[in-house]
């Protein structure tokens, strides 16, 4: 028979996953009864997990309410991707050192799978985007700091559905990304930093609405 721990560790990931995917959207209700259904699990292990969730910054609890997708500004999703940018062009300029032949193979394969993804394909792309970036990470060989890098990278993903529905912004993010190999590649640690961060900072900047006044996000559709 399952642990209570297996049990809260199974919908913790099962929540976080729904909502990564956009299945719930940023401020829809989360109802205990029914995600305990769904996962088959009983509402303690959920109510567990959506204490989980709170820290990651995925979810709002509501006292007396269940929880909420939390909603997150323009300005707060601006903000998590300068932090971002600092952490991840640290970890890029590390990786310089310990990054292998075999390593950058499988970051050259990343790139051109996300390449060759079709346009819109909103899901595969973000899946392949995590795949580059936790290599990185995985480099470094810190886990704690691969925790906190992945915790952040997820939380702007359930405003992503749209991020990839042109052609431009595909290409954009797979240029980046063979920008950062081609540092990686050469051992410099100072382009490995500014590739990476210049390119968490232009990602950010894609999220948030350009027009002057706006606080608040598109949301996701579809």
């Amino acid at each position: 028979m399952a642990s209570s721990t297996t049990h809260n560790a199974g919908a913790v990931e099962a929540i976080r996953s729904a909502i990564l995917r956009g299945d719930y959207a940023p401020g829809e209700r989360l109802k205990e009864a029914e995600i305990a259904e769904r996962v088959g699990v009983s509402r303690t292990p959920v109510r567990e997990a959506f204490r989980v969730l709170e820290t990651e910054g995925l979810i709002e609890l509501l006292p007396g309410r269940g929880a909420k997708v939390r909603v997150y500004s323009a300005e707060e999703v601006a903000i998590i991707h300068e932090i971002r940018s600092v952490l991840e062009g640290k970890v890029a300029r590390r990786a310089v050192m310990h990054v292998s032949p075999s390593h950058l193979a499988a970051l050259d394969a990343s790139c051109d799978r996300l390449e060759e993804l079709r346009v819109g394909a909103a899901e595969e792309c973000d899946l392949e985007n995590q795949f580059f970036h936790g290599l990185i990470f995985d480099l470094v060989g810190n886990d704690r700091l691969t925790h906190i890098a992945r915790r952040q990278l997820e939380v702007p993903l359930p405003y992503k559905q749209d991020y990839w529905s042109t052609a431009e912004v595909k290409q954009a993010s797979v240029d980046a990304h063979r920008e950062v190999c081609a540092a990686l590649r050469a051992g410099d640690e100072d382009a490995a930093e500014d590739a990476m961060r210049r390119h968490v900072l232009a990602t950010g900047a894609g999220l948030v609405q350009d027009s002057p006044g706006h606080s608040t996000l598109a949301m996701p559709t579809g």
